[in-house]
């Protein structure tokens, strides 16, 4: 140990020498904050961004710096910007980063390094060096560190993976908020950059999950945000609004109660454990005009005598009893039927098997199964899971016990609803809906165009079928429950500086660095810097 660090040590011993070891430990914890966002390609995140760089610094004094990933696609990755022909300069250069993304995933073989990268800008900035490629000690360097009152905003995550491992090194201090914006907004301003029609649905799809297992997944990724924001054109001005009361929530800064809808979503994904379904958990709960919740709905399978089954009934019928999932198993019958039709026909069974062996046959035979399950319409179909769906269950609980309360009220789902629970949403005179997961399979607004709406603004006598936006159900429970308390021994209500309070969450320094360090091995070991 040097003569210097040992000094450094002796004279923080000698000042928490009269502390207790609650207070030492105390004096190591960062005030840093890091905001993670989380928006499909077109949405209005700029204006989040602006909006949180601002409160930040001017609410609550914080340094306040844009880690924008995509610098690193360009720093580490450079391509040649080669444009095609039939294609817009700007759809290029969007494509290069996209697919310079996806090269790098793929050389470092991590699909987190874009936030590798971000991590230890962090790191380094931290010390004022570089440290990764340092070879003095860690532990030697933690001693100096003192905490910063510093926000990073990390522009934007692509993939779960990168979400996954800022929660794994930044714990609570870690934010993720997710930007949702109509998908008509998103076009147009994509439009704005002068891409054509086909360019932008390409552009859409696949930033919205890249089939490939390098790319980009924002469907996945977007769900599993701590906060969510519906910006649009009409409603951007409620952006400030809507950032500082997470900020008062993340600093207890004020005191913020759950609203009506966060109540409702978080008893509907609260209800979702209660599913035992094979093939995903959801819930839904509907409130009435006031905000009132009268009903909780899971999948699952439904019972003699009413409800559904149970953990703890004495026969117990669902999936999970059965091993077997009655909608695969009937659209694999329905696959081998379609196959078998097409097959009997003379003219093709001749064009298709004509001068083959039994070996052949047996090939393209099993080809055109796996082509009908996989590739068409077939695999979208859900007419025949034995499972009550979570919004269906809540309507007929809620029919039951609160009649005609529901006409004019929400439903809340964990998911979009499909196009089978659209048309009962709608007879039963629910006025909006709200979910967290995209359901592709869904034809809800298609089939009902003249009764469903995803236009938040509009004034047409529709149900409108909206994103969420508020609180997620994940840290409810966390977000909501007083950690600090809001009253003196006078009775009166504390007052806060804004400009000196501490998160509610906060990490020790003494731990964070190492963390951060383990974290980007996959860059050195890839040998990328």
């Amino acid at each position: 140990m040097s003569l210097s660090l040992r000094n450094l040590i002796e004279q923080k011993v000698e000042i928490t020498r009269s502390q207790t070891s609650r207070q030492k430990v105390e004096n190591t914890l960062t005030e840093e904050i890091i905001i993670g966002i989380c928006a499909p390609i077109g949405s209005m995140r700029e204006e989040v961004i602006q909006s949180l760089k601002h409160q930040m610094s001017d609410a609550y004094n914080y340094e306040v710096q844009v880690i924008k990933l995509s610098n690193f696609i360009s720093e580490y990755n450079n391509i040649e910007l080669i444009e095609k022909p039939g294609q817009t300069r700007q759809f290029t250069e969007l494509m290069n980063k996209i697919e310079g993304g996806d090269q790098l995933r793929k050389k470092t073989n991590s699909n987190s390094c874009l936030v590798e990268f971000a991590i230890m800008q962090i790191l380094n900035e931290r010390f004022g060096r570089d440290v990764v490629n340092t070879d003095q000690d860690i532990n030697e360097l933690i001693i100096e560190l003192k905490t910063r009152r510093k926000c990073y905003i990390i522009d934007s995550l692509k993939n779960k993976e990168e979400l996954d491992l800022l929660r794994a090194v930044y714990g609570g201090i870690f934010y993720c908020i997710s930007v949702f914006s109509p998908d008509f907004e998103k076009r147009n301003i994509l439009a704005r950059k002068n891409l054509s029609h086909t360019e932008i649905d390409k552009l859409i799809s696949t930033d919205e999950y890249e089939n490939n297992t390098h790319g980009q997944n924002v469907r996945n990724t977007f769900i599993e945000g701590d906060f969510f924001i519906r910006v649009s054109e009409a409603n951007k001005h409620n952006v400030n609004t809507k950032l500082s009361r997470f900020l008062n929530i993340i600093f207890e800064s004020e005191i913020v109660t759950p609203a009506p809808d966060e109540i409702a979503m978080y008893e509907a994904k609260s209800a979702a454990g209660n599913s035992a379904c094979l093939s995903r958990q959801v819930g839904a709960s509907i409130t009435n005009d006031k905000g009132e919740i009268i009903s909780r709905g899971w999948n699952d399978v439904p019972k003699f005598g009413g409800n559904l089954y149970k953990d703890g009934d004495q026969e117990d019928h669902r999936c999970i009893t059965t091993k077997l999932c009655s909608n695969d198993l009937k659209k694999d019958d329905l696959t081998e039927d379609i196959a078998k039709n097409i097959l009997s026909n003379t003219t093709l069974h001749q064009m298709l098997f004509a001068s083959k062996t039994q070996l052949e046959i047996r090939e393209i035979t099993e080809t055109l199964k796996k082509t009908i399950r996989s590739n068409s319409k077939v695999k979208d179909l859900i007419e025949f899971s034995r499972s009550v769906h979570a919004e269906m269950h809540a309507i007929i609980i809620g029919s039951q016990l609160a009649g005609r309360r529901m006409i004019g009220g929400k439903l809340f789902c964990t998911t979009y609803p499909c196009h089978n629970c659209a048309r009962h949403i709608i007879v039963a005179g629910i006025k909006e809906i709200f979910y967290i997961e995209p359901y592709k399979k869904s034809l809800g607004t298609i089939l009902h165009e003249d009764a469903l709406t995803e236009d938040e603004n509009s004034n047409e006598n529709k149900t409108k079928i909206l994103m969420f936006d508020g609180v997620a159900p994940r840290r409810y429970l966390e977000f909501f429950t007083l950690k600090s308390p809001r009253k003196g021994i006078d009775g009166k209500v504390i007052v806060i500086d804004k400009k000196k309070i501490y998160p509610k969450s906060r990490l020790t320094l003494q731990a964070l660095p190492t963390l951060e360090m383990q974290s980007v091995h996959s860059l050195t070991e890839s040998g990328i810097l």
